[in-house]
């Protein structure tokens, strides 16, 4: 491993850092920097599991809530994986690339995940591999993609189109101008030292920063099993298939989408600066009810901004907070609530 890539992973590993909040000592200026003129994030939270076998593609297809027979080299899709109740076990990426299907999921996600996925396979020609060790998961944006033209080649050129070059991907998960790039140990090292004569790097929790103002969801340790998809928004985002068969919870998923309407959504909402809520934390309201449940916070450039899952009945409400911290909507890229 390439020692000023190590260092780099020893100051955001998981082991101190469960949840992804690292940074290089000012978290504001690097996710200014990140939607500004551009820089780079390492990953380490990013794991990467590969899919392969002459079966690999139908049974992903049986387990997920995203069309995978239709997903084409080249293409990565959004996707939920659910337990038999309809709720959430973990929100994927989806690629397809020449060597099989790889999934991106929270890491700390990884070893329930390959477990559960076993149990399906039975007689299927499917394997099912944890592959993180194997890449390192790099977010570039802005000018700062500039640099990988001469390594990658053509940069995707569109939200959910991925590029291959040796045994490099780049993968666009965002509609704004932003790369996540898996290498190799063998890239790794010149890639790195590339992106750093280019300027400083922005730590994870500024990377999640785009997520949260493009809307999408995740799932973390602390809130397995804690939403159906349509609360987090999933199929709001492209990452459910209502046509395309069974998968477990499928029954749940379409009831709430066919006969009714989620009694929960997510919003997301600014903090002022103070402490970053986790994942899993409540949201009460002035009366010190229960309002909803934190997904992912990050800490921006003039505020916290999170995305939580909420009520319906308190949207729009000005008395929420999330450990102590007080809480003001703010507007997503698309309409939370398209029922009403």
């Amino acid at each position: 491993m390439h020692p000023a890539w190590r260092t780099l992973l020893q100051k955001t590993s998981l082991e101190d850092d469960p949840y992804g909040a690292a940074h290089f000592g000012d978290p504001s200026t690097e996710s200014a920097m990140l939607l500004g003129d551009g820089t780079h994030c390492p990953l380490p939270g990013v794991g990467v599991i590969q899919v392969r076998g002459e079966d690999a593609r139908a049974f992903l297809h049986a387990q997920l809530t995203q069309d995978i027979e239709s997903l084409e080299t080249g293409e990565a899709r959004l996707a939920g994986y659910c337990n038999p109740k309809g709720r959430l076990l973990a929100v994927l990426q989806v690629l397809l690339a020449d060597d099989g299907y790889l999934l991106l999921a929270e890491r700390g996600l990884l070893d329930s995940l390959i477990r559960r996925l076993r149990m399906y396979i039975l007689r299927s020609r499917v394997s099912l591999d944890d592959v993180t060790g194997q890449y390192q998961a790099i977010g570039v944006a802005g000018g700062r993609m500039e640099l990988l033209t001469d390594v990658v080649g053509t940069l995707p050129d569109a939200p959910g189109r991925v590029h291959q070059a040796g045994d490099l991907l780049a993968f666009r998960p965002f509609s704004s101008e932003s790369v996540l790039l898996l290498a190799t140990a063998h890239e790794t090292p010149s890639l790195w030292e590339r992106l750093q004569a280019a300027g400083p790097p922005a730590g994870p929790q500024a990377w999640r920063l785009l997520a949260i103002r493009h809307g999408l969801p995740a799932v973390y340790p602390e809130t397995i099993e804690s939403f159906v998809p349509q609360q987090v928004n999933l199929e709001i985002t492209e990452g459910v298939h209502f046509r395309k068969g069974c998968y477990p919870g499928q029954e749940v998923v379409a009831r709430m989408h066919y006969l009714g309407r989620p009694s929960r959504r997510m919003y997301r909402f600014g903090a002022g600066h103070g402490h970053l809520p986790a994942a899993g934390v409540r949201i009460s309201d002035g009366d010190d009810r229960t309002a909803g449940t934190v997904v992912q916070a990050a800490i921006g450039p003039e505020e916290t901004e999170l995305l939580a899952v909420l009520r319906t009945a308190c949207e729009g409400r000005q008395d929420l907070t999330a450990e102590g911290l007080a809480l003001s909507p703010r507007d997503l890229p698309y309409d939370p609530n398209p029922e009403a």
